[in-house]
């Protein structure tokens, strides 16, 4: 297609044309016709010609990030053909919107690169990138898109906190779901497996079942914490969401290196575990974004129906006295309830949950830090 020097040129070259037509200016219209020509054979000779063989390589040094950080993203191009391209151009999508890195490249194989700042909180969409050139005299040009796309996530702005909601479960029979077995307190008699001890063989069963039948036992004072968080369309938006996403992800990495078994939903449904370690849970909470979909009293009674635990936090921009009635019917299944608000309203109190109030993220951490945790 014409690039803009080549719309000029055949704009004036028809203008020309006309006028040394109607005027009767032999040379005025030698002119504008030859600037038309001109056009046609730039836009032929890029049509025709064959185009360069281009390999694109994309290498990012970090693919997660934490607001303020850079990440160096390098491209490797690999031509080959007489049409070699001349501009390479990458296209970078962020929370803000996207943009375009535009490099020049010369000669057969170059690398180019560029610093990949995250501003905020989200997932930076890279790629594709568009290779191309243009003919001699600059007047037509030619596209191609070569290479995939790749991911950065910028985590939140998490920091550690200085005690968690926690404690050993008051669970004698190891009835909890999701208790660790191997530990001290009976939970219940099943059949032999290779690699059981022998001391844990319970004879009088084996001789009433006619089988071997082994105890099973479990560790009922391992922690766990389940974090959710609220991605509901709120007044504040995608900003209020950041504040409440760095709120979640300091009680998550909190957990995480306390050695926690924890877990993180959105109201809009998706889930992480910690079982990987906490990049996945900070992933999830990079890619949230004010969900219209999502329900409080819905998540509440898909935690509800999984394994019990010792805590949930709730991590929310506002909370109605309805959303703490939904969120205190947790109560028999985890004796720990909390309502952390990171916004301008306090929430209203509701039997059997502790609410942490802040307005801001760095406020948050010292409302936390000050609560009568178990330490």
């Amino acid at each position: 297609m014409p690039t803009p020097r080549g719309w000029i040129v055949g704009a004036g070259g028809a203008a020309l044309l006309a006028a040394g037509t109607l005027l009767g200016y032999a040379e005025l219209a030698v002119l504008g016709a030859l600037a038309v020509l001109a056009v046609a054979a730039a836009a032929a000779f890029v049509l025709l010609a064959p185009p360069a063989r281009a390999t694109v390589t994309r290498t990012v040094a970090a693919s997660r990030l934490r607001p303020g950080t850079a990440t160096r993203v390098r491209l490797s191009v690999d031509t080959q053909g007489r049409r070699r391209p001349g501009r390479l151009a990458e296209r970078v999508a962020d929370a803000d919107g996207a943009r375009t890195a535009v490099f020049r490249v010369t000669g057969q194989t170059r690398e180019v690169g560029y610093d990949l700042t995250a501003e905020r909180r989200g997932v930076v969409e890279l790629g594709p990138v568009r290779v191309g050139g243009a003919d001699p005299l600059g007047l037509a040009r030619w596209r191609r898109r070569r290479g995939g796309t790749d991911r950065v996530w910028v985590h939140p702005d998490w920091r550690v906190l200085r005690a968690l909601p926690v404690g050993a479960v008051s669970d004698p029979d190891g009835a909890l779901e999701g208790a660790r077995g191997g530990g001290l307190t009976f939970h219940a008699l099943r059949d032999y497996a290779p690699g059981d001890e022998a001391r844990h063989v319970h004879w009088l069963s084996t001789a009433r079942r006619g089988r071997l039948t082994v105890r099973e036992y479990a560790d009922t004072s391992h922690p766990r914490l389940t974090v959710l968080v609220d991605d509901r369309v709120a007044p504040g938006g995608r900003t209020a969401l950041d504040e409440v996403a760095d709120a979640a992800g300091s009680v998550l990495a909190t957990a995480v290196r306390a050695g926690l078994d924890c877990e993180v939903h959105l109201l809009s449904g998706r889930g992480a575990d910690g079982s990987a370690g906490l990049p996945p849970l900070l992933d999830l909470l990079a890619e949230a974004h004010p969900a219209r979909g999502a329900d409080l009293a819905a998540a509440c009674a898909r935690v509800r129906d999984r394994a019990a635990g010792d805590a949930v936090v709730l991590v929310s921009p506002e909370l109605s006295a309805t959303d703490l009635r939904a969120f205190g019917e947790l109560r028999h299944r985890f004796p720990a309830l909390v309502a952390a608000v990171v916004g301008p309203a306090a929430p209203p109190p509701a039997p059997g949950v502790t609410a942490v109030h802040a307005e801001s993220t760095g406020e948050f951490v010292d409302r936390w830090n000050e609560a009568p945790w178990t330490r």
